[in-house]
């Protein structure tokens, strides 16, 4: 079966949010182990044996951004 994945790279997580990009960057910071209220946790990660690092935004901070009326 398959299992979304708990991260999204920056276009991913502007069109999870339906955002720019640029509002995405503003909002991100380095991995740390806590959330941090109000800002979206990046980390690099190597998504396949013959992929570059990049950053990828997690799931659960985009989830906490969401405004549900």
């Amino acid at each position: 079966m398959f299992q979304q994945s708990q991260w999204l790279s920056r276009s991913g997580a502007a069109e999870y949010l339906d955002v720019s990009p640029d509002t995405v960057e503003r909002r991100a910071i380095p991995w740390k182990p806590e959330s941090v209220e109000g800002r979206i946790r990046w980390k690099f990660l190597k998504l396949g044996d013959d992929t570059r690092q990049e950053r990828r935004y997690y799931v659960a901070d985009l989830e906490s951004l969401l405004v549900v009326p």
